[in-house]
């Protein structure tokens, strides 16, 4: 008699379940075709992905995300419709997010290389589904090149000034594209500050700035891996480069040459470096002096790099080309801030900034090319199309094939600009196209895949 009770509670559960559905999930079909007659999308905006988004062919599936800008729907069909006459999926979510399952992606993925994909979201309320309350509708498509490599990058805590306070919350992650999971956590609890990082061009070899010992101007370069402590053997200090000399060097956005054996930074350097009260943008950061300084790993020696090491101006962001012979950097005139050059700390108070804050100056950097030369330099000349244009050009990064060049432009300064987006030039120079990828708030950090065939770039796009 128990069991048999047991089993009626189960089977009349199971029964309210089923009708209190029924209740809530009106029929599929009257919603589309409620929506193939309204015809036009309403009231709804799908934020991501963004209509005509390409996708890798190994990445995991992604979340749809909308928005209504009137929340009336209290529930909204999703529907992937298929060019080829696949019967399409049809799925209810209470939620304004959804992600495919793995075997729905794969059938996205499978039918959307040789043409569209299109996703509606289509917002009712299940006691009127013939009345579309929302709609928008996207089309997706799935590119045959894989990204190929893993991607190597840093969780920061927000806002700035706690993440100065709470190195230890900083976790450096690596990891691919495919994996739902967040990537591997390969550095953590680290008690100093990591930046900037490159590899070589084999991938063999990681260069990072830290702060070791409160040396400001110290460099890690490592083997890659399994594991890989920072030791004292694995580091050099920019502030060797002529320390007879009682100037200062931080030393900020370096790069490994493509081969291992050079590195190239700013050194006899000083930045505005301010907190911001802002969630979002808590920070002002920007070089405004400084040369391009070289190291030699063969040799163990430093020197500046001619071109690049005028007096007169800020020159920074250095970056080789895939074949090492050129360097891109960022160049402006030098401004003299008496306050911060007397201060022997890296973060300033916001005083020293306030000019540039209330927008009373404004600081804009050109990019120049200059020969490397094994190191020996040559004749600084504008990139064409990313200098002497009104804005500040700067994050340089030439494609592996060295034919295109990626760079940041923002009305004015470096590093986390609200304005900041990407554009591409050829390597000689030319006229500058705005990219496609660019979402409405910052894009800045980028890097190119191995096969020249992806960009990862980092963008403040908040949800």
């Amino acid at each position: 008699m128990k069991m048999f009770k047991k089993y009626f509670i189960i089977l009349y559960s199971m029964l309210l379940f089923f009708l209190f559905q029924g209740c809530h999930q009106p029929g599929k079909k009257k919603i589309i075709h409620a929506w193939e007659q309204s015809g036009t999308p309403v009231n709804l905006v799908i934020e991501y992905p963004r209509d005509g988004t390409i996708f890798p062919p190994e990445i995991t599936a992604p979340t749809i995300i909308w928005k209504e800008k009137f929340y009336k729907s209290t529930l909204w069909l999703i529907l992937v419709e298929f060019c080829n006459g696949e019967k399409p999926i049809m799925e209810f979510t209470e939620e304004t997010t959804w992600q495919p399952d793995p075997e729905q992606w794969e059938r996205i993925k499978a039918n959307s290389t040789d043409t569209v994909v299109k996703i509606a979201v289509l917002g009712v309320r299940p006691k009127n589904p013939r009345k579309i309350l929302s709609a928008a509708s996207i089309n997706i498509q799935t590119s045959t090149d894989q990204v190929g490599a893993p991607i190597f990058f840093r969780d920061v805590p927000l806002p700035f000034i706690y993440a100065v306070k709470n190195l230890d919350e900083i976790k450096w992650r690596f990891g691919n594209i495919d994996c739902s999971e967040p990537p591997p956590v390969v550095f953590e609890n680290l008690p100093i500050c990591g930046n900037c990082h490159s590899f070589t061009r084999d991938g063999n070899t990681i260069a990072m700035d830290i702060d070791y010992a409160n040396d400001k101007g110290s460099y890690v370069i490592s083997d890659i891996e399994k594991y890989m402590p920072i030791t004292k053997n694995k580091i050099i200090t920019w502030s060797d480069y002529k320390k007879e000399d009682g100037e200062n060097t931080f030393g900020l956005l370096s790069q490994i040459s493509p081969d291992g054996r050079y590195v190239l930074s700013t050194v006899k350097d000083r930045s505005i470096f301010v907190p911001i009260d802002d969630l979002y943008y808590s920070q002002l950061f920007f070089p405004f002096k400084g040369i391009v300084g070289v190291y030699d790993r063969k040799t163990g020696e430093f020197w500046s790099l001619p071109g690049a090491d005028d007096p007169l101006y800020v020159q920074s962001n250095p970056t080789f080309s895939p074949d090492g012979k050129k360097v891109l950097f960022a160049r402006e005139k030098y401004h003299r801030i008496d306050e911060a050059e007397k201060s022997n700390r890296v973060v300033l108070h916001v005083s020293v900034a306030a000019e540039f804050i209330e927008g009373r100056r404004e600081f804009k950097y050109d990019l120049y090319s200059v020969p490397f030369n094994e190191g020996r330099g040559g004749k600084p000349e504008p990139v064409p199309g990313a200098s002497n244009n009104g804005k500040s050009n700067y994050f340089p990064k030439y494609s592996p094939d060295g034919k295109w060049i990626v760079f940041t432009q923002a009305d004015n300064f470096m590093l986390l600009q609200p304005d900041s987006k990407l554009f591409i030039i050829p390597a000689e120079g030319g006229e500058p196209r705005e990219m496609i990828c660019n979402n409405p708030k910052m894009n800045s950090w980028h890097s190119w895949s191995p096969n020249g065939k992806w960009l990862v770039f980092s963008s403040k796009e908040i949800r």
